[in-house]
């Protein structure tokens, strides 16, 4: 199978999953998902923002599907067609697995740990009590 047959393969599956989503909003939501109603908890997308993002993702999906295949992770149609279903979450778990982290010496400095909630209430209490302290060593004196 070539790169070009496994990304139409590869598209395929994208298309798949977008279009199941896409008639499942649509009867939630009995209506197109950017016509929903202003008591509708998300935010409004219109149809050029929906078109756009289905744009990407169907493209992704046929690139990673392509990507296997030429590097004989894949074989026939099947394994692309589902590569290309599964983008989103092929590449969520190539994310968490190779960090994007650089050299020491390199980037922003780092900053100091900033302390937990539970920490700065100590320290609040700690500071409150020895306000309190000087407070009442003053009225005795």
């Amino acid at each position: 199978m070539t790169g070009l047959e496994a990304g139409l393969w590869g598209l395929f599956g994208g298309f798949a999953v977008e279009g199941l989503d896409f008639v499942d909003a649509v009867r939630r939501l009995r209506r197109v998902p950017w016509r929903a109603s202003p008591d509708d908890p998300l935010p409004e997308a219109g149809p050029w923002a929906f078109a756009v993002a289905e744009i990407i993702r169907l493209v992704v999906g046929a690139g990673l599907a392509w990507a296997a295949t030429d590097t004989h992770q894949v074989s026939g149609p099947l394994g692309a067609l589902a590569i290309g279903a599964a983008a989103p979450m092929v590449l969520g778990q190539l994310s968490r697995a190779l960090p994007l982290t650089l050299p020491p010496g390199y980037g922003p400095p780092a900053e100091a740990p900033r302390s937990t909630s539970g920490e700065r209430q100590a320290e609040r209490a700690d500071g409150a009590a020895a306000a309190e302290a000087t407070e009442t060593g003053r009225r005795t004196e």
